[in-house]
């Protein structure tokens, strides 16, 4: 046929027992991994699993399906589909001949080589993992194990594990950029979506108690919490608190000037002796809230939960303390699950979420990629 085919001869002569599994699987290691060192990204290695003995049969087999090293098993089955027990004169061989009378260089011939569909064991475990880890709203580590398997699973389902640890930690740009378009699960966030992104983090919020992490849960809550009273003052109290703070650029921050010239200074101080011009705090706003609010379930549900924030995020934030469930219901009267429902409560009376099965996001993501996983 005019192809040039290079052979490389490997012996070993201390290789004498050919029916121990462990001394093949050792050696063909060893072989394969120089092989795939040499190997460019587009190399493809074949493997024949059909000849040898079946310590090195089963030696090959277990490497390919435990799949440390890339290759393509591929069974040759004989003519006959049965053992070949024609007897060949190998010392005085016509090559010529049998050229010549070979079946097989016939156009119709039938391929009898066959790659071998193994169950790939270390993509397996390593497809559960990524599952576990999705279950445990772990998507930094989704992503990790889903690069080690990049080439082994679809592009849809990376782009949702890189879309997925994105979202996690309010990239939007990287989420945006990954997320299957029109998956009908979870849609683009638009920076400017002001109740869009205070939807998503509040999930986040909810996603660390779900992880138990209830000190990062006290410590993330004071910017919402702010949010969360702004929103309540601008829709309920018919005040546009953001008219009193600095330039919009700037952290929020009181602008004295104005407020000293206005009428809500004193709302704004409430019981406290004096005001603090510096940051603005959610114990500030609920003051307002409480004299300008009509709405007296709302004030109360305010109230309650700058409670929490007050009782929990200093001690939290400058402290070493254990903060578990017990702790934050001793500091607050109140379980995680509760404080929980507060935020959803003031989140759905602000419309930043009115439909109750939005709270499930994650969980219908994480469904959905498993989903594409199991079809894998």
């Amino acid at each position: 046929m005019n192809h040039n085919i290079e052979v490389h001869v490997i012996e070993n002569s201390d290789m004498i027992d050919v029916q121990q599994y462990d001394v093949f699987f050792t050696e063909f290691r060893k072989i394969i991994g120089e092989i795939e060192k040499q190997k460019n990204n587009e190399d493809i290695l074949l493997v024949n699993m059909a000849s040898g003995t079946p310590a090195m049969k089963s030696a090959l087999l277990v490497m390919a399906t435990l799949a440390e090293y890339r290759f393509i098993p591929i069974q040759v089955s004989t003519p006959k589909k049965k053992g070949n027990l024609e007897y060949e004169d190998r010392d005085d061989y016509d090559v010529e001949t049998n050229w010549e009378l070979n079946e097989d260089n016939r156009s119709e011939a039938e391929n009898r080589c066959h790659e071998i569909k193994c169950m790939n064991l270390m993509r397996l475990l390593k497809i559960d993992i990524i599952k576990k880890h999705l279950l445990s709203y772990d998507y930094r580590a989704a992503l990790e194990v889903g690069k080690d398997i990049k080439d082994d699973i679809s592009p849809e389902i990376y782009n949702w594990l890189e879309a997925a640890a994105a979202r996690s930690v309010l990239d939007w740009n990287k989420m945006n950029k990954a997320l299957p378009k029109g998956n009908g699960i979870v849609t683009p966030v638009k920076t400017d979506d002001v109740k869009r992104s205070l939807f998503e983090y509040t999930l986040i919020l909810d996603l660390k108690l779900k992880r138990g992490e209830y000190a990062d849960f006290i410590r993330a809550f004071t910017p919402l919490g702010v949010d969360l009273m702004e929103s309540v003052i601008e829709q309920y109290c018919e005040v546009n608190i953001s008219d009193y703070y600095k330039g919009k650029n700037s952290a929020k921050q009181w602008n004295q000037r104005k407020l000293e010239s206005s009428e809500i200074l004193p709302l704004l101080q409430g019981d406290f002796s004096r005001f603090n011009f510096g940051p603005v705090y959610s114990i500030q706003l609920v003051n307002l809230i409480e004299a300008k609010c009509s709405d007296d379930l709302l004030k109360q549900r305010a109230r309650e939960l700058v409670t929490v924030e007050q009782n929990t995020r200093n001690i939290a934030a400058h402290n070493i303390v254990s903060v578990t469930e017990k702790w934050v219901k001793e500091q607050t009267g109140k379980s995680v699950s509760e404080i929980m429902w507060l935020i959803k409560y003031i989140c759905s009376r602000v419309k930043i979420n009115i439909r109750e099965e939005n709270w499930n996001s994650y969980d219908k993501m994480n469904t959905h990629i498993i989903k594409l996983l199991d079809e894998l």
